[in-house]
């Protein structure tokens, strides 16, 4: 082994450098230091994420670690040290540290407090690896002072919180200062970090782009939303906080979204916008509208979706630490799914809590509120009211059904448990336009068998019928093939070739061509198609009133002659996690004259949460979890982490060669050209994947259908589908075998 030289501590060592040339240990801990103060100021915890920074690494200290770095011995605990001196000095305070430093690699854990735990380990030789540290020149910090907060309801829920941003603060300001290290060594400059434009850059950009729209005739449906653009921007002055945007679908919800959040962000000096759709099939639409009306600045825009596990992709790239975009969120625009931001704001592993502290001083606008599940609401309201209470957020609900979530609704509605206050709806007077935009009528038509719905489908020539499994959809879809303008919507296609279908469809009905959809739910929310008929299954309100958003949207056709029909498929088989909701819409139908009105939303949503119960909407117990270890904040992050998982039927991607783009990333995945990563070929790819339940990509795997690429290079995450004849130009993956047909039927 090579002599040590002054100095005599190392964070990092270099496989082809000198000695001379490896990271002092007191540099990087002082790097780290410096930058998870600067992420956590814009929360006031600039002090506790820099004590953070100073002992994350100080099991580095350990004699065994610096021979490790000589290649010697196996893998040492270096970051439990840090932990346990943090608890010891600081106490309490201490606490709220510990579990990052503890998990800044392996992630938050469970029971890290308990007596004979992975801390209570270290107390024998922490004494000692003080004693060196100091001898190497570092200052440990004085007591940090402690943060404040506005209290919470959920005083639990709300320190379990405070830990996960400061990890996120401490995880980030790591892998930089890791990162900058290893530049620097190579000779390299360190990349710029930040936007590719300002909010003001893109704000511009968005009024030239409405501006462009021109006058409109008096009246009409685009001269309603100039209207409420106008009134919503009217309000962008108002403090940070929480708003309602509650408009009828058709109304121009996306730029009109969007432009508030720009001009309230600039008006409160607020430094990003963060919007969460509910759908990946609604994101590629959404993000195309925004890079169109934002024009030139489309590189300001982080589109963060994929199916693929991106930390299983890139941790086994050749640095692990480098700094992706997808995991700090530090562009002005982030698009993504309500499933990526909630799973990240209740996740444990570094990969995917790294951005949260970017989440600070944000907007964030949810678009279709109503889609989040009903057995996570009460953690997600918790989650948005803590970022607005404590994280300089304005958070903006939109939807044209409005969940009831007021603490104190005005009108005497049903109180949501520790709900929102104080909101403020941007909207103008929504019952008027609800009233204003009724373009449709929606009626209930009894029991429907596939014959019957055939005869419709047959006797429309533009007909868009919803279903509730993708089973039925192909299974409607093969019955009426063979009739003109016949198609077929679902997630059992991939997203380039629903694009590809959707394009055909628009152009089918501007034309005036037959067109004849079967679709599943994926088309509701958010998809700007027109047809003058449209059925659909039996669902939720919500649903329902999503389905009749596609009917008669931009207003061009008679009320009277637009219809949505909801019909009870005939196998009498309800959806077990749909019974409650279509049973709740079902009651709505003999109550209501006309169920597309914001009053039938209301008793809607307080017949759901009546009967689903307030324990239901925390139906993993995960504010209780919180509120149990609240003196000793030992917080189960693990446990949380899984139990919050908003989508039950988990899929897995199966990767189709729709096209050129997908059979070269494919290649480029089997045969490393130069230049090649895993991560951009994953990114690539992310539109050509269909998900499958987990039994299903097994059988085609077993079964020489599919073939997971370079098991060794990339485990299981790149799994591509071999048999071409299992993938259908008209309807996507078609379940040939019974057995994946059984396991299909389970999925909605």
């Amino acid at each position: 082994m090579a002599e040590i030289t002054k100095p005599a501590f190392f964070a990092h060592s270099l496989k082809n450098g000198s000695i001379n040339e490896w990271e002092p240990l007191v540099h990087h801990l002082s790097d780290t230091a410096h930058l998870a103060s600067k992420f956590a100021a814009s929360f006031g915890c600039g002090e506790l994420a820099d004590a953070a920074g100073l002992l994350h690494d100080l099991g580095k200290y350990q004699a065994e670690f610096q021979t490790m770095l000589h290649g010697v011995v196996a893998k040492v605990d270096h970051a439990a040290h840090g932990a346990c001196y943090a608890r010891s000095r600081y106490k309490l305070l201490g606490s709220l540290i510990a579990h990052g430093i503890a998990g800044h690699h392996a992630g938050l854990a469970d029971g890290l407090f308990e007596p004979e735990g992975r801390l209570a380990r270290m107390d024998a030789t922490l004494d000692g690896i003080v004693a060196t540290a100091e001898s190497d020149g570092l200052v440990f910090p004085v007591r940090p002072g402690p943060p404040l907060f506005e209290r919470s309801a959920d005083t639990g829920f709300q320190m379990a919180f405070l830990i996960r941003m400061l990890f996120s603060c401490l995880v980030d300001a790591d892998y930089l200062a890791t990162e900058n290290f290893f530049v620097r060594a190579e000779g390299r400059e360190i990349p710029p970090r930040g936007a590719a434009a300002s909010l003001t850059d893109l704000a511009t950009a968005l009024d030239g782009r409405l501006k462009a729209f021109g006058v409109t005739e008096p009246g009409s449906l685009n001269a309603r939303r100039t209207q409420i653009l106008g009134h919503v921007r009217s309000l962008a002055g108002s403090a940070p906080g929480v708003f309602t945007l509650t408009v009828p679908t058709g109304g121009g919800k996306t730029l009109t979204s969007l432009a508030f959040a720009l001009d309230h962000a600039r008006a409160n000096g607020l430094e990003r916008v963060v919007v969460g759709i509910p759908f990946t099939s609604v994101i590629e639409q959404t993000a195309q509208v925004y890079r169109d009306a934002l024009a030139p600045h489309q590189n300001a825009i982080l589109e963060h979706h994929s199916a693929f596990d991106q930390s299983q992709i890139d941790g086994r790239e050749a640095r692990a630490k480098l700094s992706l975009a997808m995991e700090t969120w530090d562009q002005p625009l982030i698009v993504t799914t309500t499933v990526r931001l909630f799973e990240s704001l209740f996740s444990n592993r570094p990969s995917q809590c790294r951005k949260l502290h970017n989440l600070t001083r944000s907007v964030i606008v949810l678009d279709e509120l109503q889609t989040l599940p009903l057995e996570l609401l009460r953690p997600c309201v918790a989650a948005l009211k803590e970022l607005a209470a404590n994280y300089g957020c304005s958070i903006v609900l939109c939807t044209a059904t409005q969940p009831a979530l007021l603490a104190d609704p005005p009108g005497g509605g049903r109180p949501f448990v520790n709900g929102f206050e104080n909101v403020i709806e941007l909207a103008p007077d929504p019952p008027a336009l609800f009233k204003a935009l009724r373009r449709v009528k929606v009626e209930a038509i009894g029991e429907q068998t596939d014959a019957d719905l055939v005869a419709r489908l047959e006797d429309a020539p533009q007909v868009l019928c919803i279903v509730n499994s993708r089973f039925h959809a192909q299974t409607l879809f093969d019955a009426i093939g063979h009739v003109d303008g016949a198609r077929h919507l679902s997630t059992l296609m991939c997203a380039a070739h629903r694009r590809a279908v959707l394009a055909e469809i628009r152009a089918d009905l501007l034309e005036e061509r037959p067109c004849r959809v079967i679709s599943t739910s994926l088309v509701e929310a958010g998809i700007d198609v027109d047809f003058p008929l449209v059925l659909r299954a039996e669902a939720g309100l919500d649903s329902i009133l999503q389905a009749a958003g596609r009917c008669n949207r931009e207003g061009r056709r008679d009320v009277e002659t637009s219809t949505t029909l909801v019909f009870r498929p005939a196998d009498g088989k309800r959806p077990q996690s749909m019974r409650m909701a279509i049973e709740s819409a079902e009651s709505l139908f003999r109550t209501f004259g006309d169920v597309a009105t914001l009053a039938a939303v209301d008793a809607y949503f307080g017949q759901l949460f009546d009967r689903k119960g307030d324990a239901v909407l925390d139906a993993k117990g995960i504010l209780r979890a919180c509120q149990d270890r609240v003196t000793t904040l030992d917080f189960p992050f693990k446990t949380i982490a899984a139990d919050f998982q908003m989508i039950d039927d988990y899929n897995l991607p199966v990767i189709i060669e729709w096209d050129d783009t997908a059979r070269a990333a494919v290649k480029e995945l089997r045969f490393l050209p130069e230049g090649f990563t895993p991560g951009g070929a994953a990114r690539r790819l992310q539109s050509y994947t269909v998900g499958v339940p987990p039994r299903a990509r097994r059988l085609l795997i077993d079964s020489a259908a599919a073939e997971i690429i370079d098991r060794d290079r990339y485990g299981d995450q790149f799994v591509v589908l071999t048999n071409a004849s299992l993938y259908r130009a008209d309807i996507g993956l078609s379940w040939a075998d019974p057995t994946l047909m059984e396991a299909e039927k389970l999925i909605l």
